[in-house]
């Protein structure tokens, strides 16, 4: 799609069967996943407006799906979308949700990600952690202060983030908080990030 012109016109009934396929839940996760792809790498401008209506669907699965699209375009507008995706859905959705908003990188959009940190629960603050990892600018800063927060489970779940940093001062912050922590369960997320 990217590479065909705009005006083919076999491109209007292949994206029309495209967004068939993203809606129809008995194809496999995998394959409607190219087809998100295949729509993000198209550019094509009315992308970015498809995700938005897609991340509304009733669907998690579709709202995964149109909250990494959203997230491969970087796409500002979404931030309200991908922010409601986290108030209302579940596991993989909210996972997705948190890595577009890194990818889209506002002021808004990490904000957003820094709310989810210090109050979500557990397993949404470290999905908020890991896609942090993936901003070497700002949410590198974020978990290196975060790191010595009074809540526990915040530096919990920044171990977590901090193990997908590969950089020196990462690797040394790491190896510091088996034995600095005071909180038992923070020291033992970084041992098992060691191992």
């Amino acid at each position: 799609l990217r590479d065909a012109p705009r005006n083919a016109p076999w491109r209007t009934p292949v994206m029309a069967e495209l967004v068939g396929l993203l809606q129809n839940n008995d194809h496999p996760l995998g394959l409607r996943g190219q087809a998100i792809a295949a729509f993000a790498l198209s550019g094509d401008p009315n992308a970015a407006a498809l995700f938005r209506q897609l991340m509304q669907t009733p669907s998690n699965e579709l709202r995964q799906l149109a909250a990494l699209g959203a997230g491969m375009l970087a796409d500002p507008k979404a931030t309200e979308h991908l922010v409601g995706i986290l108030m209302q859905s579940a596991g993989a959705a909210c996972q997705a949700a948190c890595l577009a908003l890194v990818q889209v990188g506002t002021g808004t959009a990490l904000e957003a990600i820094a709310s989810v940190l210090l109050g979500a629960d557990e397993p949404l603050r470290i999905a908020a952690a890991e896609a942090l990892a993936n901003h070497p600018a700002e949410g590198h800063e974020t978990l290196r202060d975060g790191i010595t927060s009074e809540d526990i489970l915040v530096r919990r779940a920044i171990v977590y983030g901090l193990a997908r940093i590969r950089e020196e001062w990462a690797r040394e912050l790491r190896g510091r908080i088996p034995t600095t922590d005071d909180q038992w369960v923070v020291r033992n997320a970084a041992v098992e990030v060691l191992d």
